[in-house]
C-alpha cells in the first residue's frame, strides 16, 4: 500500500505511490506518474528541450548616458577639499612609521600609501572571494592574510568612517544618510579591476602594476550618490570617468588620486563631456569633527601594525 517507511530507496518508492494515488488532481487531469529518472539524463534533457537564447533589448546609448549624467551630477556629494587635505597631510606625516609597520608584516607599502595618497586606512581592504567573506564571518581561517596584502578585511564600513565623524562626530554605525548609499569612484579589488579601461598607463615598464587596495578607503575615491540611481558608476564608463576627473579638479592640487603609474584620460576628445557641461553641488563637510577622526585611526593603525591584525 506504499506505506513503507525504512531505507532510500523504500522511502523513494512510498513516495512515488503516495502521489500516484493519494493527491487529488483537477478533473480530467492526469496525475503525473513521478518514474524514477536518472538526475544526470533528467538535466540533460531539460536542457535541451528549454534551452532558447535570452531576448536582446535596447540598452542606454553613449547620448542617453549623457542625458542621465546631466540630470543626475547635481545629487553626487563630495567631501569638501579641506577635509582631504586635512587626510592627505596626515598621512605624510605619519608615512614612515606606517610604511614600515606594514612592511613588517609582509605588505608592500605603495599599494595603500603611494605620494599624497588619501587612503584612510592603510592595510584594510575589503574582502573579495567566498574564503575571505567566510573568514571574515567568522565560519573559517585564512592561512595567511597578509599574503593577500592586508592586514584586515572589511565589509564596507571603513571608507565610511570618515563621514560618519565629520557628519555626526562618532564612528559609522551602520546607517548612512538617509536616501544614499556610499560609491566608489575608480575600482579597489584585485579581481576583474578595470584600470586598464578607465585610465592610461604610463611607463608600465618603469612602474609594474599593483594591487590598488588604497583606493578602497581614500577619501578622494569615495561619493555618496542617491540609492534610487542603482549607483550608475558601476556601469556607466563614461559617468565614471566624468566623476573621476570631478574629483580631480577638487582635490588634485595637494592629493594623487592614482599611484604614479596610472593617470585619467583627458575629455579633449569629448568636449561634451567637460566639467563646465554639468551642475554640480557644493562639496559637503566641514573640518569640525576631524581631529576627531584622525586621532580614532591613528590608534586603529598603530594597534592594528603592531598586532599584525
Amino acid at each position: 500500500d506504499g506505506d513503507q517507511y525504512t531505507g532510500t530507496a523504500t522511502l523513494l518508492a512510498a513516495i512515488r505511490l503516495y502521489y500516484r494515488f493519494s493527491v487529488a488532481w483537477p478533473a480530467g487531469t492526469p496525475a503525473p506518474l513521478f518514474d524514477y529518472v536518472d538526475s544526470k539524463s533528467k538535466k540533460s534533457s531539460i536542457r535541451k528541450s528549454n534551452s532558447q537564447p535570452w531576448p536582446e533589448w535596447e540598452t542606454p546609448n553613449d547620448k542617453a548616458i549623457l542625458e542621465l549624467a546631466r540630470l543626475s551630477t547635481k545629487f553626487f556629494q563630495f567631501l569638501h577639499p579641506d577635509i582631504v587635505q586635512a587626510l592627505v597631510e596626515d598621512n605624510e606625516s605619519n608615512r614612515s612609521c606606517w610604511e614600515s609597520g606594514l612592511a613588517n608584516n609582509g605588505i608592500d607599502p605603495k599599494i595603500y600609501l603611494w605620494p599624497r595618497s588619501a587612503c584612510a586606512f592603510p592595510g584594510i581592504r575589503r574582502y573579495a572571494g567566498s574564503q575571505e567573506i567566510a573568514a571574515y564571518r567568522g565560519h573559517a581561517k585564512l592561512s595567511s592574510l597578509s599574503s593577500s596584502g592586508a592586514i584586515r578585511l572589511d565589509d564596507n564600513d571603513f571608507p565610511k568612517q570618515i563621514w560618519a565623524f565629520v557628519f555626526t562626530g562618532k564612528k559609522f554605525a551602520k546607517h548612512g544618510p538617509k536616501g544614499y548609499s556610499l560609491a566608489h569612484l575608480a575600482d579597489h579589488k584585485e579581481h576583474k579591476n578595470r584600470f586598464d579601461q578607465d585610465f592610461e598607463i604610463k611607463n608600465p615598464n618603469d612602474n609594474a602594476p599593483f594591487p590598488l587596495f588604497g583606493l578602497y578607503t581614500s577619501a578622494a575615491n569615495t561619493i555618496y550618490a542617491p540609492s534610487n540611481l542603482i549607483k550608475p558608476t558601476d556601469f556607466a564608463g563614461s559617468l565614471r570617468n566624468l566623476l573621476m576627473r570631478k574629483a580631480g579638479s577638487l582635490y588634485g592640487k595637494f592629493c594623487q588620486l592614482l599611484p604614479s603609474w596610472l593617470s585619467l584620460p583627458s575629455d579633449d576628445s569629448l568636449p561634451e563631456w567637460s566639467l563646465e557641461n554639468f551642475d554640480w553641488s557644493k562639496p559637503v563637510g566641514t573640518s569640525t569633527n576631524l581631529y576627531g577622526f584622525l586621532e580614532f585611526r591613528k590608534k586603529l593603525i598603530d594597534q592594528m601594525l603592531e598586532s599584525g591584525s
